[in-house]
């Protein structure tokens, strides 16, 4: 499974973007400013990067982020529900809470993120990676996800009801699935995994496991 990267230009050819009372970026540099709480909805980033950035409990939704890059950024509680990601990658990022619900997700990687807490629901991802994440107790209830993968993250209470796989890599990850097991119906583990996982399929299935 291949992600597409961001078409972005270093940073050293890129315009400093500089606080001008809306939240439209175009092929700048966000550097380390503090954009807490800030109400853009339906705001725009585009061919730029953001780096150590503060949007902490923003409220972004219908934000649009294309070839973009973000890395030390604190995004924690920040809501970008019904945006649009593409080609974007996240870096060593805090997302704890972080509510990208009802959002499309095409060609984005998330790489040492800590997302615990994040809402995905209802959201459509395809080409996504999430690659040493930690994923625990996020709500991906309800969302459709394709041709993606989770390498090597922690995602424990999980809540699954309702989602939606195809052809989705979870090996290597540390998966505790909460809910409706059964919806991890296509998706490729390892035995180990299946080690863990398999009273709660059986349980899904109404299998009873005696000795």
């Amino acid at each position: 499974m291949r992600v597409e990267k961001p078409d972005v230009l270093d940073d050293e050819d890129l315009t400093p973007w500089t606080p001008d009372g809306r939240f439209d970026v175009e092929d700048a540099l966000v550097g380390e400013l503090d954009l807490s709480e800030l109400k853009a909805a339906g705001a725009r980033v585009l061919r730029s990067r953001l780096d150590r950035t503060r949007l902490a409990s923003a409220r972004l939704r219908s934000l649009r982020l294309a070839d973009v890059v973000v890395t030390d950024a604190d995004l924690s509680n920040a809501d970008v529900g019904g945006g649009a990601l593409t080609r974007v990658r996240f870096e060593r990022c805090r997302m704890t809470g972080f509510k990208v619900a009802e959002a499309t997700l095409e060609d984005v990687a998330f790489v040492g993120c800590k997302l615990d807490l994040a809402s995905l629901r209802a959201s459509k991802l395809r080409h996504v990676s999430f690659e040493d994440c930690v994923l625990d107790d996020a709500d991906l209830s309800g969302a459709e996800i394709r041709e993606s993968r989770f390498a090597a993250c922690a995602m424990r209470r999980v809540v699954v009801d309702h989602l939606r796989l195809r052809a989705v890599d979870l090996r290597g990850s540390d998966v505790e699935p909460d809910g409706d097991v059964t919806a991890l119906r296509g998706a490729t583990i390892d035995p180990v995994q299946l080690v863990s996982l398999g009273p709660l399929l059986a349980r899904g299935l109404g299998i009873d496991i005696r000795d």
